[in-house]
């Protein structure tokens, strides 16, 4: 899968169930099959950076809860 694919992917699972909450290994693991860990972590990260930025708006909200980041769909 290309990286344009992946992140869509990701959008996609975010996208099915709005109001929960994934952890980076729950999309991972979800993912698996479809790339390398590394390509999708580093897509993950993306997504967590501009999510932080105030001018981005952002489709995906990320926060870390205790060591672990959670992304969710930013409605």
């Amino acid at each position: 899968m290309t990286k344009q694919q992946l992140l869509q992917e990701i959008r996609r699972i975010l996208q099915k169930e709005p109001d929960r909450m994934y952890s980076r290994e729950e999309i991972l693991n979800l993912l698996g099959e479809k790339g390398d860990d590394p390509e999708i972590e580093s897509l993950l990260a993306e997504l967590e950076v501009s999510s932080s930025l105030k001018e981005s708006r952002s489709d995906v909200y990320a926060t870390c809860r205790g060591g672990t980041v959670y992304y969710k769909w930013n409605r």
